[in-house]
């Protein structure tokens, strides 16, 4: 569970932020729209899961279920280490760049060890952990930060692939315009076995006519609930 009560919460190693939410703060604009995007996608696929596919989800800690639009949210916080120069830059990035950027995966543990104090317990930081740091894997190995492959990748950072690649076709990027429900339905498919594992590819999209997709307009109305608890937010 995540806790609120300054007594529960444990210190961390370093320190510089004095909670989550202020580093929460640096991390540019239209990528915390992105994360809370995911957040919302990967606790409505989580849901979907349980009531539909529970053998899918049975290996993880169900303490986490009260957080995991939280802890989805959570899954690009290493994007606080990365340069801000390198984010969502118009044109694309050079090679050298985007491997600047792929470190936010690795990034994770020293991004939370950032933080003076931490409201999670062991169990959901290390659920934090498997998210942030292996939602880039994919499921034929192709892909990083350690090309890891097939259930070696925590079953929660597979739920995450999903509902990241969902978010980046269907959003709208500054180098091509968001893809149509039913292409983008072809295309998980398509990566059945390559970067998504192919139950939850099958699953994800049977879940997709579930999903929220009019957000962006009334977003920063919605989003933040878990960060605007720690009563001091900074957007």
């Amino acid at each position: 569970m995540i806790v609120y009560d300054k007594e529960d919460m444990k210190k961390t190693k370093e320190g510089c932020y004095p909670t989550l939410s202020c580093l929460y703060s640096i991390i540019p604009r239209d990528v915390r729209l992105h994360m809370e995007r995911v957040g919302v996608y990967a606790k409505v696929f989580y849901e979907y899961l349980e009531q539909q596919h529970p053998e899918l989800v049975a290996p993880l800690n169900h303490e986490i279920d009260d957080c995991i639009q939280d802890l989805y949210t959570l899954h690009d916080v290493g994007r606080a280490f990365v340069p801000v120069r390198f984010q969502n830059k118009a044109g694309g990035l050079t090679d050298e760049e985007f491997e600047q950027v792929k470190k936010h995966t690795i990034l994770t543990a020293d991004t939370l060890d950032s933080v003076y104090k931490l409201p999670f317990t062991d169990i959901v930081k290390m659920h934090l952990y498997n998210i942030s740091m292996y939602h880039h894997e994919k499921y034929d190995g192709t892909g990083y930060p350690f090309g890891i492959q097939g259930e070696q990748i925590p079953i929660e950072a597979r739920i995450c692939s999903l509902a990241d690649a969902f978010d980046g076709m269907t959003s709208w990027k500054p180098y091509r315009k968001n893809m149509g429900l039913d292409t983008v339905k072809r295309i998980i498919l398509e990566e059945a076995g390559k970067q998504f594992q192919p139950t939850l590819s099958l699953a994800f999209v049977e879940c997709i006519d579930n999903m929220p997709m009019d957000m962006d307009a009334s977003w920063e109305a919605q989003a933040g609930q878990y960060f605007s608890k720690e009563k001091d937010i900074f957007r």
